[in-house]
């Protein structure tokens, strides 16, 4: 964990105080002073990650103090903070211009502690990464990796564009950073070009430029090329870290937020037990059949499969053994069908196909081939049979999800009272009778 020291600086012997509690409180190591001057002192011997004084210092005034000790080596990117009992908009103005990072009242100090809560999880989190780096200058290449590192990230490091290319392609990575000038034949520019060509996730990880080369027509053509950021060079080491951290946690959590998107769009389309698609599925996505079958003028078949006896099984084997047949029933008809059919849950124990360029014929045989199958197969080693009904459309009919179900579920029924472990089709009708109808 980084090492977090702060510096209060206020002539008020309480406030110091209670400056010091909340500061430890939320993870500091604290000291004190009572003047300006001798916060300055302090500030010359150490550096401190945040200093927070009183606007009414004893000796100098607030705006002086930040000047001050902005002009200190190692306090030109540090957290200074003011806190003031007075409310003058001049005052304030000329802290802020002096170089204080922001202001708080002393009279309340609730958006303080909620400040200090939030720097506190920036400064001190590490990251958990990988990290893509290429710079042909061995010096900086160094310096960035022991900053990275010390981030918690692990670093891919490469002097040449075509090495990195390769190591792309072969790792997940959550940043990509590069030095846009590089030796070899493959720029810095080529590499994010390639990146951003990809599909899916890996053309979308966040790509942070470099270059000593800085002016706005670069960065403009830089940004054009798909790059998330641009830092100049030469390389100020708070400014990296802090862009770092922000892509690589806004990269992390839009992969976590689309794994939960996957994940609720999973449990809305599948059925828990069977790992079927559901009717809400059946529903989504039939009309693409349709519409296919219809526009290309190919059969579409539907069957009906529904478990005969299926209430004596959970009755005389208990419910839980039911659910066993199912769910093993489910697996075993996504293996049955081929990649285009589409099988899904209706209800209970009645199960939906559909079949692309399927007519009824060769429905039929494939239907008879599933029951004799099915015979053998014995799931969760109980004998099963199933009675199927069967209605196409082709192109003497129209029909959409729901009149086709109803027709192949009317077979259904059939096949039951015929005494069910059998097929019963549909007839065809034509587009007159249909109209009649």
């Amino acid at each position: 964990m980084r090492k977090l020291n702060a510096l209060v600086i206020d002539g008020e012997q309480t406030f110091r105080n209670n400056a010091q509690g909340l500061l430890e409180k939320a993870g500091f190591i604290v000291k004190t002073a009572e003047s300006g001057h001798d916060g300055l002192a302090l500030a010359k011997n150490e550096r401190f990650t945040l200093v927070c004084c009183s606007y009414q210092l004893p000796d100098i005034a607030g705006s002086d103090f930040c000047g001050q000790i902005r002009s200190l080596p190692g306090y030109d990117f540090a957290s200074v903070l003011v806190l003031t009992a007075e409310d003058n908009s001049k005052i304030l103005k000329q802290a802020l211009l002096a170089g204080a990072t922001d202001i708080f009242s002393k009279n309340d100090l609730a958006e303080l502690k909620i400040y200090l809560q939030r720097f506190v999880e920036r400064e001190s989190r590490l990251l958990s990464g990988r990290v893509l780096f290429i710079e042909d200058s061995r010096v900086l290449q160094e310096i960035i990796i022991d900053l990275l590192t010390d981030m918690g990230l692990d670093v891919d490091a490469y002097t040449h564009a075509e090495e990195a290319w390769q190591a792309f392609g072969q790792g997940n990575y959550d940043l990509v950073i590069t030095d846009i000038m590089l030796e070899g034949l493959m720029s810095g520019i080529s590499l994010v070009r390639k990146i951003r060509r990809l599909h899916g996730e890996y053309g979308n990880v966040p790509i942070i430029a470099t270059s000593g080369f800085d002016n706005m027509s670069r960065r403009i053509e830089l940004f054009h090329l798909g790059v998330n950021d641009y830092v100049a060079k030469p390389i100020v080491r708070e400014e990296l870290r802090q862009r770092v951290f922000n892509h690589v946690i806004s990269y992390q959590r839009m992969l976590e937020l689309r794994s939960q998107q996957n994940s609720l769009y999973s449990l809305a389309m599948l059925d828990e037990l069977t790992q079927l698609f559901n009717r809400h599925a059946l529903r989504e996505f039939a009309g693409k059949y349709f519409s296919e079958s219809a526009r290309f003028e190919r059969p579409l078949t539907m069957a009906v499969v529904d478990i005969d006896h299926f209430k004596d099984i959970n009755e005389n084997e208990g419910y839980p053994k039911g659910d066993e047949v199912l769910a093993e029933l489910g697996s075993w008809f996504k293996r049955f069908v081929r990649v285009e059919d589409m099988v899904a849950r209706w209800a209970g124990e009645e199960f939906v196909f559909l079949l692309p360029d399927c007519d009824t014929e060769t429905a039929v045989a494939l239907m008879e081939r599933l029951q004799k199958r099915l015979a053998q197969f014995k799931p969760a080693n109980v004998p099963v049979t199933v009675s199927i009904g069967l209605a196409t459309m082709d192109g003497n009919s129209k029909h959409n999800l729901n009149s086709l179900f109803e027709l192949a579920d009317g077979a259904m029924y059939q096949a039951k009272i015929a005494g069910r472990n059998c097929i019963r089709i549909v007839e065809k009708k034509t587009e007159k009778e249909e109209e009649l109808t």
